[in-house]
């Protein structure tokens, strides 16, 4: 899934207005149902991740995360998405302090999108950068033009920009469900198809042991479809971390 462009193709594509058009066939990555250990609550199933489905354009980027529940019917939980792009060290945790980490083939987590689905909903996106974690912009509400949930799923459409991406850029990632406290861990991991922990004080490390996955910002179809009238596309699709 890499394609080597020049900035000046790239920017006479952005130039003919194709930067709203999402990309034909999202990737999307799956995960078991009912893989939560059996001792812990799952909010009728609202904490059972079972995909997530990725898409971008050439400026904005969008999570569709799918539950096995109602996110209507219950007034708690939270739903993360960490992500990797290289560079930090693999014991950096998270945006949120939680015992939650990654340790990706390109380093441990840069990026934390968190969000929660009571008191009207919202979400942070959080970013590690001179080693700290601070809130890259403002805290979102359910209208920040991009979150927004209701029945099975949780939707993220997010500037490349506001995550520190390009056309291009391959990150690793995993979801994550958890509590409302703040020292919940990751009930369930979209990327491990079996239970990710015993007790909500655990803590989870998607790589290493654990599966973790990646995704590869790409131009949208008509960005393609020029860019291959001037041979300029290389290589092949790859969805596998």
């Amino acid at each position: 899934m890499k394609f080597r462009t020049t900035s000046a193709v790239l920017a006479g594509v952005c130039a003919i207005g194709v930067a709203g058009q999402l990309n034909a066939n999202p990737d999307i990555y799956n995960d078991a149902s009912g893989d939560i250990d059996p001792g812990l609550a799952t909010g009728n199933g609202t904490l059972d991740l079972l995909s997530l489905e990725i898409t971008n354009t050439a400026t904005d980027i969008v999570f569709s995360l799918t539950v096995n529940g109602s996110v209507n019917d219950v007034n708690w939980g939270k739903f993360m998405i960490g992500i990797a792009q290289g560079g930090a060290a693999a014991s950096n945790g998270n945006g949120w302090g939680r015992p939650i980490n990654m340790s990706a083939p390109n380093g441990g987590m840069t990026r934390w999108i968190g969000s929660w689905v009571d008191g009207g909903g919202g979400a942070e996106n959080r970013v590690f950068s001179e080693g700290a974690w601070s809130l890259a912009g403002a805290t979102y509400n359910s209208n920040f033009g991009g979150l927004s949930f209701g029945g099975n799923n949780i939707t993220y459409t997010m500037s490349l920009a506001s995550l520190g991406m390009n056309l291009g850029d391959t990150f690793y990632f995993d979801a994550y469900s958890s509590g409302g406290g703040g020292g919940d861990t990751a009930i369930d991991a979209l990327a491990n198809p079996n239970a990710s922990v015993a007790g909500w004080g655990d803590v989870y490390t998607s790589g290493g042991t654990n599966p973790v996955f990646s995704y590869t910002v790409v131009p949208a179809p008509a960005a393609l479809a020029l860019m291959g009238a001037f041979g300029l596309v290389r290589g092949r699709r790859s969805r596998k971390a």
